[in-house]
């Protein structure tokens, strides 16, 4: 009988909507750090690129949120976090952070755009953001910009130390793993941003300086993580050993980054096609996603208390497939809804 308990397989806690809230929320705040980063830097000459990270950043920030509380089950729960705030637990300093994020996000895409439509003519709709014109939002970007990193990095602290808290899931419990996480995410943004800019070649070289060293401190990280003396580092070294999907997916990350590594290197040189630009897109994107399914959900299934692994299918339904292409379809819709309301709004028209 006690045998019979204490081999009983445990439940999978967390749900694919973690995944998804864990993939967004790091493009976001890496399209954040891009923009804030330009804004300081070169806020004149880089102002297409500002905005296109911003508006990378207003849509993966929006649909971020929506995957947290489809995590949490039951979404009406969220305000337990305020009616009953514990400051030591990094759920409840979450719900802060994150709304704040959003705002902030919003908030900076909203002056950009102003700032950037501000000699044009607008419809009718559109003429809010041309209200009293004799305030200068150039004064302002780059403290909202400022304050808008510096909510990113909160969102990264709380996200990692989300995780990285946990002692009864060994490999997690490691302060390489948020670092790793953003490093996933920051190498995936430069390829977005080139295929978002696709008719505007001159700024590959540029991103492909950005997606090449997030490359090479991503691929640090991992070896410094493998050669580190904790018990996260002794989990991650066994990995191999708790099945062969593990061996392949590690050796396919692998290759995916020493792919994309080439491309980068490619694309600082000559400028790449459509075609090759997507295809370097879809495999950034696939590198950070994938890690992210491997680290959050495939963990779940290692033992812990047990030598049993814990078994897990995924579902078709809304805890499963139907959650990552929902999430996925309205990123994609709110990418091309956001992309056409700046073409249409950037048109030399004239609106009566």
């Amino acid at each position: 009988m006690i045998r019979e308990v204490m081999a009983r397989p445990q439940e999978i806690a967390w749900l694919p909507w973690a995944v998804q809230y864990f993939f967004f929320i790091g493009l976001a705040c890496s399209s954040v750090a891009i923009a804030a980063w330009l804004r300081w830097r070169s806020a004149s000459e880089a102002s297409r690129l500002e905005l296109a990270a911003v508006s990378l950043a207003v849509v993966s920030g929006t649909v971020a949120p929506l995957a947290l509380s489809a995590d949490l089950h039951q979404p009406a729960r969220i305000w337990h976090f305020y009616a009953h705030f514990a400051p030591w637990s990094w759920m409840s300093l979450g719900s802060l952070f994150l709304p704040l994020f959003t705002l902030l996000v919003v908030a900076y895409f909203i002056l950009l755009l102003r700032c950037q439509l501000r000699a044009k003519a607008l419809p009718f709709w559109a003429r809010w953001l041309q209200i009293w014109p004799a305030w200068q939002e150039q004064k302002w970007l780059r403290w909202v910009a400022l304050a808008t990193l510096l909510s990113a990095v909160s969102i990264l602290l709380y996200t990692g130390r989300e995780v990285s808290v946990l002692r009864s899931q060994p490999l997690w419990h490691s302060l390489w793993l948020p670092w790793l996480l953003l490093l996933t995410a920051m190498q995936a943004v430069p390829p977005m941003l080139a295929y978002w800019l696709r008719h505007e070649p001159h700024w590959q070289p540029r991103l492909a300086r950005y997606q090449g060293l997030s490359l090479l401190l991503l691929c640090l990280s991992s070896l410094g993580w493998w050669l580190d003396g904790s018990d996260s580092a002794a989990a991650l070294r066994q990995l191999p050993v708790q099945g062969s999907a593990w061996s392949l997916v590690g050796s396919a990350f692998a290759v995916l980054m020493l792919l994309l590594m080439v491309s980068a290197w490619r694309s600082r040189r000559r400028a790449l096609g459509a075609t090759g630009l997507l295809a370097q897109c879809l495999a950034a994107l696939l590198l950070c996603w994938g890690v992210r399914w491997m680290l959050l959900m495939q963990t779940q299934t290692l033992p812990k208390f047990t030598i049993l692994l814990n078994p897990y299918v995924l579902p078709l339904g809304s805890e499963g497939l139907l959650a990552i292409l929902g999430t996925f379809g309205l990123w994609l819709a709110l990418i091309i809804g956001v992309r056409e309301l700046q073409h249409g709004l950037m048109e030399k028209k004239c609106y009566g």
